[in-house]
């Protein structure tokens, strides 16, 4: 198994993260200035890409690692992520609780750094606009795990991504939970239906890109997630020029700085 050593601007890291969409890292060393972080288990070529498209960060150092000692440093240093209804868990572990709904992920995937503000920001607002057989599309599902939440509520779930690698573990997690999702490999340009809740977790330049293209793929609910402070009414502002109407608005700070926010939306049409 491999593990790759990279290293980031401090300011590009939870970009980076979202990016991963869920996926898990090990933080190594972090300063005001550089992050150094390990990715166990991922697509080389995946990382250069995102590199490519921040413009900055580098693997530093690629080794060979046993994967069953690498499983057993997740399994020891694993805590449940609680975002009711939901609780998050590893694939080898059993919910025996009867009050929150649970979802499995692949060891490693999810839980390095715990979930991102992000995503945590939208899986808490599934529960209040996703309803049984409402057609839903997760736009760069990474993981999967808001495809699974949806699909849990009884949703009927696409879930697309352009990286081959995290389709495959779309595919692995939905089947691990149980649940119908259709993880394919595609683009913003490829989609062709229309849906009742479109799901984005994205960086604000794939807004600046598609904002007018996803705003009308939507019937009911956009839930946005992705969205640094400094981003926040620049999404605002899109969203009045396009005639939608933000009905909620949340925000979560990073672990350890109250002050760096980030931000989620639910939209509709007027």
């Amino acid at each position: 198994m491999k593990k790759y050593i990279c290293e980031i601007p401090s300011n590009l890291f939870e970009i980076f993260l979202v990016e991963l969409n869920g996926y898990g890292v090990e933080i190594l060393n972090k300063d005001e200035n550089i992050t150094v972080f390990a990715i166990y288990d991922y697509d080389k070529d995946a990382i250069n890409n995102i590199f490519e498209d921040l413009g900055s960060g580098r693997i530093v150092l690629e080794e060979d690692i046993k994967e069953e000692d690498w499983e057993e440093k997740w399994k020891e240093n694993f805590k449940p992520i609680e975002i009711p209804p939901f609780i998050v868990i590893p694939e080898w572990e059993i919910y025996q609780g009867n009050d929150l709904i649970p979802i499995k992920l692949k060891i490693a995937m999810a839980f390095g750094t715990g979930l991102h503000p992000s995503t945590q920001i939208i899986l808490s607002l599934i529960p209040k606009y996703i309803s049984q057989g409402d057609k839903v599309i997760d736009i760069g599902c990474g993981t999967g795990i808001l495809s699974i939440a949806s699909a849990k509520l009884g949703a009927n779930v696409d879930a697309i991504d352009i990286e081959k690698q995290a389709v495959e573990e779309c595919k692995v997690n939905s089947w691990e939970n149980q649940v119908k999702v259709n993880c394919y490999q595609a683009s913003i340009e490829d989609i062709k239906d229309s849906y009742n809740i479109v799901l984005s977790n994205l960086q604000m330049e794939i807004f600046d890109k598609y904002f007018d293209r996803l705003k009308d793929i939507f019937k009911k609910y956009w839930l946005i997630s992705g969205i640094f402070k400094d981003e926040k009414d620049k999404i605002l502002k899109m969203a009045e020029n396009s005639g939608l109407e933000v009905v909620e608005m949340k925000s979560k700070p990073e672990e350890g700085k109250p002050d760096d926010l980030w931000y989620g939306f639910v939209i509709k049409h007027k």
